[in-house]
């Protein structure tokens, strides 16, 4: 329970350093040239203070040091100061109060300034430490009295050992503020909780080591209260927090009707648009957006994450997921789905229907009957019973290629950089090379990686036997096509069939080139190594099922960027999810909030994976709308929901 606030004044209570608005206000006095270089020094003062860099007391007395303070700045300042104070921040202080807190103000400014203000507020005198003025025996402002324990660095720990050993300080204390004084009450182990106030300045530095961050002073309510008010705060609110967000879904590319039906069946809001959109068409159109499904076309930029400030969860209805800097999508809190197995059928049968095509030069017979040709002749023409096919990635398709060609008569060879499993008879290669040069008939089904890029070039395919084929149906960047083309034209290769390049056209619309076109005996095809009707549907059930169940229930079970979680729903609970940073001590942080308020919680799991944490908690729906307000306010917190 936390029974006591300490407030810093500067910067957090008022929106400047009190010292600053004095030497500022005496500064106005000082010729123009002269005062530029002075207030920058101010500045520098102020910032070096705050972030522990130098001494308070040698930026105190720099600060005194540039101008000549009068009690017309003093009461001038004063004045201003308690004139412009944020309705909030007094009612704030006002509800904390009568909730009995114990208020407590701490500032190094000085009580001519900070006192009007405090008791504005209604803040017990003897509650309020600062800076005393310092003159000499005609009046003259000198500065301070360094004696006062608010001069120094710790001045506001010695203040709070010193309030903790009267017995000031008991049943919990808080401190809020934003520099490294305040941290500072909270590591000497005075306070039990720091928040970090940013609705002034960002100190990062200092922000990242507060057990919760607020930018308006009305999110302490949650935070601070005591449990009887937790519960009454929830009662209060219950009504206007159990009101679920219907989410905003956008589908590009011509996604699959039956996404469509699933989603909208679920109540989402959808939008349907058939072409892909450019980095910024996606910021501008789809910045309301809680869903966002795509397909390979779309780029998923990490400028596009940081402006879609609503994104939940990103659905790529394909299998790979290149085009989606999966980084920042992490970083920002967002779950992707794909469908790496949907179509595997799919591409298999082509790969086996093009070696068939290629062993039986059906491309150049079939465009001479188109041009009046009658090339009915069997050279170069071979059944594929009896071959060897040499298979590079040996996953989801590669062994579904396996298993067809095995059943047409083939030979399989494999090569894989993970120790897999042989289906049927297929055969391990030694390497990649072994594989090259025993093989027929070469097929590449491998991902898009820094060591797949350009795996087979020209050194690559004057090992392969001499008139043997080459296939790939994985990602354009694999091959060097220039080389291949060099190798077909020499007649080293007899053939090759490619679904996938290095530069795709966006749109049907836009004119496709290739080193390739116009060889003989070979088979250029639009990226539709996937694109049947069959995958298209198994794509849509798979992917827009992944995305509703994380829309529901928080499972990212599939996901391929996140820490892959479920957990069964709880009756009479609602669901929060939270996504933060993998830093030990957050989930502690959590439960100590939940403990101090006697929350029960229903059920919990956490999962981390590499730089980011996922919780799903369930808690007593008469308190999750206050549940979720304080997570949002853990500092290590990414992203926050919750499911009613």
């Amino acid at each position: 329970m936390i029974n006591n606030i300490i407030f810093d004044f500067d910067s957090t209570i008022i929106n400047a350093e009190g010292n600053e608005l004095l030497v500022q206000s005496a500064l106005q006095r000082v010729p123009a040239g002269e005062r530029e270089v002075k207030q920058q020094r101010l500045l520098d003062y102020t910032i070096k203070a705050t972030n522990g860099e130098i001494p308070l007391s040698e930026a105190m007395r720099g600060r005194f040091a540039l101008a000549e303070i009068t009690m017309e700045d003093i009461n001038r300042v004063a004045a201003e100061i308690t004139k412009t104070i944020n309705p909030m921040i007094h009612e704030t202080i006002v509800d904390l109060q009568k909730r009995g807190k114990n208020i407590i103000v701490f500032s190094t400014s000085i009580e001519q300034i900070v006192l009007p203000v405090t008791q504005k507020l209604g803040i017990a005198g003897e509650n309020v430490f600062t800076n005393t003025l310092k003159t000499d025996n005609t009046g003259k402002i000198l500065g301070v009295l360094e004696e006062n324990p608010l001069f120094m660095s710790l001045g506001k720990v010695y203040v709070a050992e010193l309030l903790k050993s009267q017995g000031r300080l008991v049943d919990g204390t808080a401190i809020i503020g934003d520099g490294y004084s305040d941290l500072a009450v909270k590591k000497n182990n005075i306070a039990e909780m720091f928040v970090y106030y940013s609705g002034t300045v960002d100190r990062e530095e200092i922000r990242l080591q507060a057990d919760f961050t607020v930018d308006k002073f009305d999110q302490l309510l949650p935070l601070l209260s005591s449990t009887a008010e937790y519960s009454q705060d929830a009662l209060a609110t219950k009504s206007k927090t159990s009101v679920e967000v219907i989410p905003e879904v956008v589908l590009l590319e011509n996604v699959h009707p039956v996404a469509i039906r699933k989603l909208t069946e679920e109540q989402y809001v959808v939008q349907n648009f058939k072409n892909a959109w450019s980095e910024q068409e996606l910021i501008e159109k789809a910045n309301r957006a809680n869903v966002l499904g795509i397909r390979s076309k779309t780029k998923i930029t990490a400028r596009v994450i940081e402006n879609l400030h609503d994104l939940w969860v990103v659905g790529a209805f394909c299998i790979g997921t290149n085009q989606i800097d999966l980084e920042a999508a992490s970083q920002a809190g967002i779950p992707v789905f794909n469908a790496p197995y949907s179509n595997t059928r799919s591409v298999a049968e082509l790969v086996v229907g093009e070696t068939i095509m290629l062993m039986r030069r059906i491309s150049e017979k079939s465009e001479g009957a188109h041009n009046g040709l009658w090339l009915k002749q069997a050279e170069g023409c071979n059944e594929i019973r009896g071959k060897t096919v040499g298979i590079v990635g040996y996953g989801h398709i590669g062994t579904q290629v396996s298993v067809m060609l095995e059943n047409l008569g083939m030979s399989v060879i494999f090569h894989d950089i993970v120790d897999k499993l042989p289906l049927g008879n297929a055969r391990r290669a030694k390497d990649l090379y072994d594989l090259l040069e025993r093989s027929d008939v070469v097929t590449l089904h491998v991902p898009d990686t820094p060591e797949t890029r350009n795996m087979i070039g020209e050194k690559e395919m004057v090992r392969m036997k001499r008139n043997s084929y080459l296939l790939n149906l994985s990602r354009g960047k694999v091959v060097d096509l220039d080389a291949l083309h060099k190798m077909l034209e020499y007649g080293h290769l007899a053939g090759a069939a490619v679904d996938v390049f290095p530069y795709e056209p966006a749109g049907n619309d836009e004119k496709f080139t290739s080193p390739l076109q116009h060889l003989p005996n070979v088979i250029l095809t639009p990226h539709i190594g996937g694109s049947t009707l069959e995958a298209q549907e198994n794509i849509a059930n798979y992917v827009s099922d992944k995305m509703a169940n994380f829309i529901k229930t928080g499972s990212t079970i599939g996901s391929v960027n996140f820490p892959e979680i479920e957990l069964p729903r709880v009756e009479n609970t609602h669901r929060i999810l939270h996504i933060h940073k993998n830093v030990p001590g957050v989930l502690a942080k959590i439960n100590s909030v939940f403990a101090r308020r006697n929350i029960n919680v229903e059920g919990q799991i956490l999962q981390t994976r590499d730089k980011i944490g996922y919780l799903i908690v369930d808690v007593n729906m008469d308190v999750s709308g206050q549940v979720h307000n304080i997570m949002k306010h853990i500092t290590e917190t990414i992203q926050v929901r919750r499911i009613i």
